[in-house]
């Protein structure tokens, strides 16, 4: 099973990233844009899995979730992976609530340790993939291309999530989710 661990968006703030995606594509030809209700942060991609391994990751969840307390995460900007120059990826970034977020991948990627998965090679970079230039074109960016203008939502708990890859895109499933539970301040 193609497995995940990601930050849900509320339904307002992936309308409100809709909207933006739907006022850039004309000047993006080329791109894959992610369908509103495919929007979320990636936390940590782990892969196909065994149904044997949800369990512990389950547990890996529950037990980082159980450490945090909700928080306020603020999106705004746009940027390019690997850079503006050669775009692969099109992505709204965090402003408020980034370090947070560090912190609960880097809790993550402690946890996950313990049942033998490797960490990753690259750094986290916080993001929400909004395109993805598709294979073998080559994008320009425009010069007047607006920003998306900051939003900010509460982040509250994390979800394992399934995804099956189809000819028409993605489809992603909640296997489970982990309420954040720590009363006191991070």
């Amino acid at each position: 099973m193609r497995t995940f661990i990601a930050v849900e968006i509320p339904k307002e703030i992936r309308q409100a990233v809709g909207e933006y995606i739907n006022s850039i594509k004309d000047c993006m030809k080329d791109v894959k844009w992610v369908e509103p209700q495919n929007l979320h942060f990636t936390i940590k991609f782990l892969g196909e899995l065994k149904n044997s391994d949800i369990r512990n990751i389950k547990e890996c969840v529950e037990n980082v979730a159980n450490e945090f307390s909700p928080f306020a995460l603020g999106l705004s900007d746009t940027g390019f992976f690997p850079s503006e120059y050669k775009p692969k990826v099109v992505w709204i970034g965090v402003d408020s609530g980034k370090d947070t977020l560090l912190d609960l991948y880097q809790d993550m990627e402690r946890c996950f340790e313990q049942y033998g998965f490797d960490r990753e090679a690259k750094t986290f970079s916080p993001h929400l993939t909004i395109g993805r230039v598709k294979k073998f074109m080559k994008v320009t960016v425009p010069d007047n291309l607006p920003d998306f203008e900051s939003v900010m939502f509460t982040v509250s708990r994390l979800a394992v999530m399934k995804s099956t890859l189809t000819p028409e895109g993605p489809i992603y499933e909640k296997i489970s989710e982990s309420e954040f539970k720590n009363s006191q301040a991070i």
